[in-house]
């Protein structure tokens, strides 16, 4: 990523901040934007012990017009922007019957409306230069259903869809679009859904149980696959979505039905 300058949306906490730390480990300018009530400063002393410039912006991705001033202010400070991961989001953990009118339109408005105002954006940037690339952050929850999700789930299905036709559409101009969809991470979004449970630390591992790799991931962990698909590695690379859920969407859980695992093989012996 060296001499790029990459936006990072949602960038204080959590998987925001972990792409924001890779990407500056790996040679970029980064720009964090996140709600001003948000810690963008401690965000940015963690970010620049890694090297290159950083700045920092406090706006909110629902409003159109501080995302195109946040753009603007990028291209004035570090230069044009040519990777963004469109990160922003909130989650909800509430049953469909209790959903009411202002969480659902809250959700709308951050978690899709925001991405697409921060796409778009980008996208009329980059076409400039016939070139960029960027990652929308969907979910796992994209892909299965689960209880108490319904609202957050159409959502995060959208940008699945709207990463697909955008990558349609740019790939013409040299502009790549792709998602991840991270599995059960570590980050405070997370663990505030476990806010007033009994026993939090049974309740996750429980979550972790479900995972075929029967553990929660790190941020930096879902981190190192938006950067990957950022990066020119990832060059022929669009319209897909990069599932890191270890194993959650695709897998039956170890023990869970059938047989217990057996031990790893050894090397060597007949066939």
């Amino acid at each position: 990523m060296s001499g790029r300058v990459a936006l990072v949306t949602g960038a204080a906490s959590g998987i925001g901040l972990a792409s924001a730390e890779a990407l500056a480990r790996y040679g970029a300018d980064v720009a964090l934007l996140s709600l001003p009530r948000d810690d963008l400063d401690a965000a940015a002393h963690r970010v620049g012990a890694h090297g290159g410039k950083v700045i920092t912006i406090g706006a909110d991705v629902a409003d159109s017009t501080a995302v195109r001033a946040a753009f603007e202010r990028v291209e004035a400070e570090l230069g044009p922007v040519d990777a963004v991961h469109n990160n922003a989001g909130i989650s909800e953990a509430i049953p469909l019957t209790d959903t009411t009118d202002d969480v659902f339109r809250r959700l709308v408005d951050i978690n899709l409306a925001g991405s697409f105002f921060v796409l778009r954006e980008a996208a009329r940037v980059m076409q400039s230069r016939r070139a960029g690339a960027i990652v929308n952050t969907a979910s796992e929850l994209a892909l299965i259903g689960q209880a108490g999700y319904v609202a957050y789930t159409a959502t995060k299905g959208a940008i699945l869809s709207m990463t697909r036709s955008a990558a349609a559409e740019l790939a013409s101009w040299g502009i790549r679009v792709n998602s991840v969809c991270p599995g059960t991470t570590r980050t405070p979004m997370f663990l505030a859904e476990f806010d007033g449970v009994a026993d939090p630390e049974a309740e996750l591992a429980d979550n972790a149980a479900s995972v075929a790799m029967a553990r929660i991931a790190d941020p930096a962990e879902i981190a190192e696959a938006v950067v990957f698909l950022l990066s020119n590695r990832a060059g022929y690379i669009t319209g897909t979505h990069l599932v890191a859920d270890g194993g959650r969407t695709t897998c039956v859980a170890a023990g869970s039905i059938g047989v217990a695992p057996s031990s790893p093989p050894t090397t060597g012996g007949s066939s």
